[in-house]
């Protein structure tokens, strides 16, 4: 289908989106464990809501950057379910979780390269790009280039293939993006200002995924987009409102548009039994104290206690295990 564009003078407020940006799918027939709703009845009306954006707007694509899958083993109906509500054009890339152990390598074997090769034999305009660049008929002003999850190093060693000329450029890319500042406890990923730095001179438009919360960064001429999730996937979410971005290539700016959402469909409960849980074990933890030989260390107080008390096993491997992980925070 061509793509076609709404009659008459246009104002800024009018204008026809040249694209829709999204990122962090997670499809899955799985619901998450807060989640106390039809979670796949949910995932189905945010695709037709995506559709129906993508109609509004001259039949723009959606460029997606990522974890369009939750898990690469999907059953055979999601993959089904997947391919007839998917909207259409689609340019996206393999996030970590489309992926086998994490690894472009093992793409062969996932449920995404299942979905695009039913795709493409069913002659439609789906594009995973895995390093390349494409440029999709139906005149829309821009190219689109995908880095999949874990090849931003090999992509800069490498050096980025020659661009188009003409129109926009787009980059896909999956990895962990933070707005501002990288958090003090994360060594992981990379800051807005990074990316823009590395790839902004060739970029008109970055579009990120894997941070779930939807930002915007602008770089003199450049724009870092995070779309953030289109679910609510977690408790800690039941706040947030998930969106995509209508993007417009001739000013390179985007507009934010929230996906539908309902009221109260998390559930609390479990994180509330896991901080009661912990607390327990601080407090027991604390009452080892009494007993504590100040000459001794950490580890053999804890061993002599074991040895002198009766402590169930589960008690003692979660004991252990917190205090591995503290000495390994301690070491680095």
């Amino acid at each position: 289908m061509e793509r076609t564009k709404r009659p008459g003078k246009t104002t800024a407020a009018a204008k026809t989106a040249d694209a829709i940006l999204v990122s962090d799918l997670h499809l899955t027939e799985s619901a998450p464990v807060s989640r106390t709703d039809n979670y796949w009845e949910a995932q189905k009306e945010k695709l037709r809501f995506l559709a129906g954006l993508s109609k509004k707007n001259g039949g723009c694509p959606i460029l997606c950057a990522g974890d369009i899958f939750d898990y690469w083993k999907a059953s055979p109906w999601l993959c089904a379910e997947i391919f007839c509500r998917l909207p259409h054009p689609f340019v996206g890339i393999p996030g970590q979780h489309d992926l086998p152990a994490h690894s472009l390598d093992n793409y062969h074997r996932s449920a995404l390269s299942l979905l695009e090769v039913a795709e493409t034999a069913a002659g439609r305009r789906f594009h995973i790009l895995k390093g390349g660049t494409v440029v999709l008929t139906g005149g829309f002003p821009f190219s689109v280039t995908g880095i999949p999850y874990g090849k931003v190093e090999e992509c800069l060693s490498k050096g980025i293939p020659r661009l188009p000329t003409e129109g926009r450029r787009i980059l896909l890319l999956h990895e962990l993006t933070w707005p501002g500042r990288r958090p003090a406890w994360s060594e992981s990923g990379y800051t807005d200002r990074e990316l823009l730095e590395m790839f902004g001179e060739r970029f008109d438009l970055i579009v990120t995924g894997d941070n779930h919360a939807g930002f915007l960064t602008r770089r003199k001429g450049s724009l870092l987009v995070n779309p953030g999730s289109m679910m609510r996937i977690t408790a800690d979410q039941a706040d947030y409102t998930p969106r995509c971005y209508l993007y417009y290539a001739e000013d390179n700016a985007v507009k934010p548009v929230p996906f539908p959402i309902k009221e109260n469909v998390h559930n609390r409960e479990h994180l509330d039994r896991k901080n009661e849980r912990e607390e327990r074990i601080a407090a027991y933890i604390e009452r080892m104290n009494e007993n504590w030989e100040i000459g001794l260390s950490f580890r053999k107080n804890l061993e002599a206690f074991f040895a002198e008390n009766k402590t169930p096993r589960k008690i003692r491997e979660l004991i252990w295990e917190h205090f591995e992980e503290e000495k390994g925070r301690e070491a680095r």
